[in-house]
């Protein structure tokens, strides 16, 4: 296999790098973390119910379907999942469907995440997970051949896609999940996100963004880094709705502000919602602003923390777009600082992390 992997323990965060040709390396990212995979699909929160939806008439029916439009408009995504699940040594069908688990009618879940952008200044984002989640996240760098590099933010089993995302192209992708009652018959959510990859620059993302209809979705929370724009869109059920930022943030947690559509809202996302939109910034915002908010607990900010319900804010990644600079602090680790091209080159390449 002509893959170089390489793996660095930092403190309270693994970070893969993995190159060569796409989908072996998929199936050795796969093979690398097969315990990982194997152990984070069954304690995933929404598996029992996965898998009962599964088994019933309408679930085949709808997992044949959204299968069938995402492997047909999402050829390339689907062959990575493919391979990552033969590496893994589990069956196809088992990562598919953890991987739709957004776009099938919700199970009872308290599963979001928060994000706060600001023009020329930072996208901060929080990835909020099942608790028991904690310490299994990984940031993960892929260098595919023909392909700009990726980092991400990287659930075991999960496409790298449905979290927080810094491209090649000088993208920053902060998502948010957001639980429509009714999701749509249409390719699923996590394929179109990471298709998102391949955007050459803000506007592609947002056209992409309103041109490939997903089953669920997300709240994609978009920054270039050229520029200092922001915008985030929300794609979800087969609509889009777009804002742009001018001089002011821009915010998200797990519901809809500018579509609508029947929603399932939690109170936690209710709760977030109002911090982010009382904020009250100083007049230079740095990123140490931008931590704290997303650091500290409610009422003050928008951390969630372990044992209040079944998720908590499981790591926080801040990119300052003025600086170029990657801020990673994963929930009881350290802080972390890369420069922008030393977070794309993947470890233990570039200068070493400031803590």
């Amino acid at each position: 296999m002509s893959v170089a992997v390489t793996v660095a323990e930092l403190d309270g965060l693994r970070w893969a790098g993995l190159r060569g040709p796409r989908l072996e390396v998929f199936r050795a990212l796969g093979e690398q973390f097969r315990a990982e995979i194997t152990e984070a699909v069954h304690t995933l929160p929404e598996w029992p119910a996965l898998a009962a939806y599964a088994r019933t008439d309408q679930g085949l029916v709808r997992l044949s379907r959204l299968s069938a439009l995402t492997s047909t408009r999402h050829p390339q995504e689907y062959a990575e999942l493919r391979a990552m699940a033969a590496g893994a040594n589990l069956p196809e069908q088992t990562l598919l469907l953890v991987n739709l688990r957004g776009d099938l009618p919700p199970p009872s879940t308290t599963a979001g995440c928060s994000d706060l952008a600001w023009p020329g200044r930072a996208l901060a984002h929080n990835e909020d997970g099942g608790s028991a989640l904690i310490g299994r996240l990984l940031l993960l760098t892929l260098h595919c051949d023909d392909d700009v590099p990726v980092t991400a933010l990287w659930y075991p089993g999960m496409l790298p896609s449905n979290a927080f995302t810094l491209t090649g192209h000088g993208l920053v992708f902060g998502l948010d999940h957001l639980p429509v009652a009714e999701p749509a018959i249409a390719p699923g959510r996590h394929f179109v996100a990471r298709a998102l990859h391949r955007a050459r620059d803000l506007d592609e993302a947002i056209r992409l963004l309103t041109e490939l209809p997903s089953a669920g979705g997300f709240a994609y929370n978009l920054a270039e880094l050229s520029t200092g724009r922001v915008a985030h869109v929300e794609a979800v059920g087969g609509a889009s709705a777009v804002q742009i930022a001018g001089d002011e943030p821009l915010w998200h947690t797990n519901h809809l502000r500018h579509l609508t559509l029947p929603e399932l809202v939690t109170l936690s996302s209710r709760e977030r919602a109002k911090v982010l939109d009382s904020l009250d910034p100083p007049a230079e915002p740095g990123i140490d602003w931008f931590l704290d908010v997303l650091t500290s607990a409610h009422p003050r900010g928008v951390c969630r923390p372990p044992g209040t319900d079944d998720s908590a804010t499981l790591c926080t990644c801040v990119v300052d777009l003025a600086a170029a600079e990657l801020t990673v602090v994963p929930r009881g680790g350290k802080r972390f600082t890369w420069s922008v091209a030393d977070a794309l080159a993947g470890p233990p390449a570039g200068s070493a992390p400031r803590g």
